[in-house]
């Protein structure tokens, strides 16, 4: 079995989620169990590696509701999976700007973890 955290000292998945219609909260929850299986792939069309090589560590969870794509960014730490960042998909740059802020997040968790140790909790 596959943990899933959130890393929380952002704690922007958390708040999106707060914020989501219940459909695509559902939606959300089947895909999380899905691929916290360690026997399911990550791979479409749940899941997609970031093939860009500066954000080549992250990957995306893709849902679609009610014609609206949301997106979360994470990174795989051994096994396990860490959320980093959650969005609405309106156009590329609406990626661009969140690859770009999970990437930050990622560094500073890297850098937190070093001095602090796990800085997550568990989805």
């Amino acid at each position: 079995m596959r943990n899933i955290y959130i890393y929380k000292n952002e704690n922007q998945v958390a708040r999106f989620f707060e914020n989501a219609d219940e459909k695509l909260k559902q939606k959300f929850k089947r895909i999380i169990t899905y691929i916290s299986n360690e026997k399911n792939p990550l791979c479409e069309p749940y899941v997609k590696h970031i093939s860009v090589s500066k954000y080549r560590e992250l990957y995306e969870i893709r849902m679609k509701v009610c014609g609206n794509m949301a997106r979360v960014l994470f990174v795989r730490q051994d096994e396990d999976i860490v959320l980093l960042y959650a969005f609405y998909k309106k156009s590329g740059k609406d990626t661009e700007k969140a690859l770009e802020a999970a990437f930050k997040m990622l560094n500073k968790m890297r850098e937190n973890s070093r001095r602090q140790g796990r800085l997550n909790y568990k989805c």
